[in-house]
């Protein structure tokens, strides 16, 4: 999904409900309508949304772009900050390592920048982290690159 599929889904409507079975999170159509009413409206394509949201509303709006459309956010005390292009580089800002991401095959040092890699084939919980890779040249096979989930809280934009 991406900026422009949510400004497509905000002018004909969602097709069916977003669910998450693993997370145990459904928005159906009708809630969709709502919350875009109450806060995805003024979407223009190539700006950034700020929302100024209801504490409330905040976990299922976090769902629903994160999730389901995979857009980057920056969420802060009572807003959150839509980006409407997906950053490419991002820099670590604590080391990442097995002890904090046990899944991770090796250890990115504090400072280390890294690529987004939004391959499909990529196993990552949105709602916890982005696919990224600190080698943009580097295969695993013929066109396959290689990425792991690295969670927000361990990134920032990279300047």
């Amino acid at each position: 999904m991406s900026f422009k599929s949510l400004i497509t889904d905000l002018e004909k409507g969602l097709k069916r409900k977003i669910y998450s079975r693993r997370d145990k999170i459904s928005i159906s159509i009708d809630e969709f309508n709502s919350l875009s009413k109450k806060y995805l409206h003024p979407v223009k394509e190539g700006k950034n949304l700020v929302i100024n949201f209801h504490e409330v509303d905040k976990e299922k709006l976090i769902f629903i772009l994160r999730w389901y459309y995979n857009l980057w956010v920056d969420i802060q005390k009572d807003s959150i900050e839509v980006f409407s292009n997906f950053p490419e580089v991002f820099e670590i800002t604590t080391e990442v390592n097995k002890y904090n991401h046990p899944h991770v095959p090796k250890t990115f040092e504090k400072g280390t920048k890294m690529i987004y890699n939004n391959s499909h084939y990529s196993a990552c919980n949105w709602l916890r982290g982005i696919p990224l890779w600190d080698n943009k040249d580097e295969e695993v096979s013929k066109g396959l690159k290689p990425s792991c989930q690295i969670n927000y809280n361990y990134i920032k934009i990279a300047k």
